[in-house]
C-alpha cells in the first residue's frame, strides 16, 4: 500500500512541477497561451505526458527508496545517544523509538517539503546487523557517516 500511495504522490508531483513551470512560460511570454502552441498535439500530447509520468511514477518508489544495511554490532541502548546526536547535526528529530528500532523524521519544514512529506529514516536491528530504511539519497549519505561514526567510538 505504501508503494502505491508513493506512485500516486510522485505522479501528482511530477504534473504540478510540469504545471508550474508551463504557467511560468506563459506568463512571461516565452510560451504562447494556446495549449495546441505549447505542446505539438495540442490536447493529445497531454495525455501522452501524463502516461509518462505514470510510468515514472510506478518505478520511482522502487528505486527512489531503500534498505542499507550498517555494521555496527552494538547494542541500542549502548550507542543510543551518539545515533541521536549525529542525527541531530545533520537536521533529523527522534520521532519515535522501540526496543530495536528507531524512527527519524527530518527537521526542517523545507526539507520536507522538498522530499514529500517521506522523509523518514528508520533505524531496526536485525540480527546482528544494523539496517536503515528511507529515501535513497539520505539513507546512502546517513547510513555510512553514522557507520563510520559509530565504528569510531
Amino acid at each position: 500500500m505504501k508503494y502505491l500511495v508513493r506512485s500516486v504522490k510522485y505522479f501528482f508531483y511530477f504534473a504540478f512541477w510540469t504545471t508550474v513551470i508551463v504557467l511560468a512560460l506563459v506568463a512571461t511570454g516565452l510560451a504562447a497561451g494556446d495549449i495546441n502552441e505549447i505542446f505539438e498535439g495540442g490536447w493529445n500530447a497531454i495525455w501522452k505526458i501524463a502516461i509518462f509520468f505514470a510510468i515514472v511514477a510506478a518505478v520511482y518508489p522502487k528505486l527512489g527508496f531503500i534498505t542499507r544495511d550498517m555494521e555496527m554490532d552494538r547494542e541500542l541502548a549502548d550507542i543510543r545517544d551518539e545515533v541521536v546526536k549525529y542525527m541531530e547535526a545533520r537536521g533529523y528529530v527522534l520521532e519515535s523509538e522501540s526496543a530495536d528500532s528507531m524512527s527519524f523524521r527530518y527537521r526542517r519544514m523545507a526539507g520536507r517539503l522538498t522530499r514529500m512529506n517521506e522523509d523518514r529514516l528508520i533505524m531496526t536491528k536485525c540480527g546482528s546487523t544494523w539496517t536503515m530504511e528511507g529515501l535513497r539519497k539520505d539513507v546512502m549519505k546517513v547510513a555510512t557517516g553514522l557507520s563510520y561514526h559509530i565504528s569510531q567510538l
